[in-house]
């Protein structure tokens, strides 16, 4: 990947990522694993979300409910 088609993330979030893009975790963010007889691994992030603008309560929690139905629908499908 050349460096003229590389951005910079400056902030964490949600990502849309498409089919053939490359993604490269930064240093220290990857799942920490130990050695052991365990076969599961658990891994938890936050989820924060940011909605800018003037909203009224029930707008904000119809948005919150449709990004957290989404978010629970993706990763229910992975298994």
């Amino acid at each position: 990947m050349a460096a003229a088609e590389e951005s910079r993330v400056e902030q964490t979030g949600l990502a849309l990522v498409h089919e053939g893009e490359y993604i490269r975790p930064a240093a220290g963010s990857e799942a920490v694993l130990s050695r052991g007889s365990a076969t599961v691994v658990h891994y938890h992030f936050p989820v924060e979300v940011a909605m800018v603008g003037a909203l009224q309560e029930h707008h904000v929690r119809q948005i919150a409910g449709h990004i957290f139905d989404e978010l629970n629908r993706e990763l229910g499908s992975r298994g």
